[in-house]
Parts: structure tokens; C-alpha cells; sequence
């Protein structure tokens, strides 16, 4: 018998900040030279070049470079996003902190975002990371942090067809002979991998996290006749190398009316 579910998450609409447009006009008055951030706060979208993050001085005098630190409590992050200098020219108080960034794979997301396109379902991981200057270098005025969510839609190709056993999960069944074939995708650069249609009805995502484990949103999988959409929710599961599996421990299969309780998904990726 069949399993379905209602609730999808989190959109990855990301709200740049500020724009790239070159900038202009004096954001402090004061002391020469003393730099700030144009908040505490602000989400950033990850796209082909660095994510570019505003700062401004006190002065517009003369050509002006500063050190930004960058830290963040996400193992590997350090390693991965580095932060150049900001570099004022002359008759500019505005300039934009470059983060540039590589092998995104080496580290966890802080979250798997997904939402909901139809029978299909958008993808993005978010990164949080902090910017600083030193305190000789901050203007009273500004802010000398700034705390940065930095976001990404993934981009998923086919890798094959995976094997689903859910004998004793949403689909049931007997034998071998009951397990399902659904297409999988997976993104570019990261082990986020998508299930297309794997109960026949909607796409499912998932993420192998860097210690095996996995990273599974609560997402709708089905459409039951009588109660409407099923949820496949609280999942928590792992990766297993030596048979290239992915074991889902699924918490509850939800619907409007209530739960059919928890069961167990296999995965076998191709």
C-alpha cells in the first residue's frame, strides 16, 4: 500500500542585500579613514562570480585598503570562503568585500533548503559565515561585523537509476521483485542527490553530509485517494560506502488526519 504527505519547506528566495552597482556617496562622517558595514545582517546569493558584500568609510581621500577577517563555527568553512582585502578608490566611501569560494563539497551546508515547483521541488544549501574588521579600523558609526547567509540553487543532472527498497516503508511489498527504479539526479559539485517520482508522484531530495549522515527535509512524497498529500517527515539516516546505499529512518508518514507511522527507506545509488 501506498504512503503520502503534505509540507515542503523552506523557499530559497534569497533577498540580495545590496546590488552590485557601482558604489557612491560617503556613508560616515568623522575620523579619516575608519570603515563599517551597512549592517548586522544580510543573505547573499552564490552565483558564478564572489558574493560581494558592501562596506563603507569615513572618508573619500585618497586610494584605502583594509583587512577583513573571516570566521565561521561550520567545520572547513575557513577553508573554503576566503575574504579579500577592501579596497577604496580615491573620492569613494563605498567598496564591496569579495568572497570568493571553492570545493563547496568539502563542507556542510547548515541547511538543505527545498521548495515546491509543482511535482518538482527547488534546491539550495546556505552557508553562514562571519565578516570583521579590526577595532583600530572601525568607525564608531558603522558596524565593524556583519554575519552573512550565503545561498545557492543547486543545478541537478541524471546519474542513472537508482533502486528503492521500501518494503517496509511507504510502498511495502514482498520480494526484490516489489522494489522500485526511480530516476536520480544529482548536483553539480555536492552530494545532493534527487529522486524523481519515486512513489510515482513527487521529486524528493536528499543530502549525504560530509561524516555519512544524512540531510533530509521534511517533504511531500505522495498523494493518497482519501487523505490528500503525505508527508514523509523526521527522517534521519546514513550512508553506507560499502554497499553505496542510503538508509532512510523515516519517523512518520503524515497526512492531515493523523500519521501511519514510521517505516524504512533503502536507496541504492548507481
Amino acid at each position: 500500500m501506498k504512503k503520502y504527505s503534505k509540507f515542503l519547506f523552506i523557499l530559497l528566495g534569497i533577498v540580495i542585500f545590496a546590488g552590485c552597482e557601482d558604489p557612491e556617496g560617503a556613508l560616515y562622517s568623522g575620523e579619516p579613514n575608519k570603515v563599517g558595514f551597512l549592517g548586522s545582517s544580510t543573505n547573499q546569493v552564490m552565483g558564478e562570480g564572489p558574493i560581494k558584500v558592501p562596506i563603507g568609510r569615513t572618508s573619500t581621500q585618497g586610494d584605502y585598503s583594509v583587512s577583513v577577517d573571516l570566521t565561521a563555527s561550520g567545520a572547513g568553512y575557513t577553508n573554503v570562503f576566503n575574504a579579500a582585502q577592501a579596497q577604496f578608490s580615491a573620492g569613494s566611501a563605498k567598496t564591496f568585500v569579495e568572497i570568493t569560494y571553492s570545493n563547496l563539497a568539502s563542507i556542510d551546508p547548515s541547511t538543505l533548503s527545498i521548495s515546491t515547483d509543482g511535482m518538482d521541488v527547488n534546491v539550495g544549501l546556505a552557508y553562514p559565515f562571519t565578516l570583521t574588521v579590526a577595532d583600530d579600523a572601525a568607525s564608531q558609526a558603522g558596524k565593524k561585523s556583519i554575519n552573512v547567509l550565503a545561498a545557492n540553487a543547486l543545478a541537478f543532472e541524471s546519474i542513472g537509476t537508482a533502486v528503492l527498497d521500501s518494503r517496509f516503508g511507504w510502498w511495502g511489498g514482498e520480494t526484490e521483485e516489489d522494489f522500485l527504479n526511480p530516476v536520480i539526479h544529482k548536483a553539480s559539485g555536492v552530494n545532493v542527490y534527487k529522486l524523481i517520482s519515486p512513489f510515482y508522484a513527487n521529486n524528493i531530495a536528499f543530502m549525504i553530509k560530509a561524516d555519512n549522515t544524512i540531510l533530509m527535509p521534511n517533504q511531500i512524497i505522495d498523494n493518497h485517494p482519501s487523505y490528500g498529500p503525505v508527508t514523509m517527515g523526521a527522517v534521519t539516516g546514513e550512508y553506507l560506502p560499502e554497499d553505496n546505499a542510503v538508509i532512510l529512518n523515516v519517523g512518520g508518514y503524515t497526512v492531515a488526519a493523523g500519521s501511519f507511522g514510521g517505516g524504512t527507506e533503502i536507496i541504492y545509488l548507481p
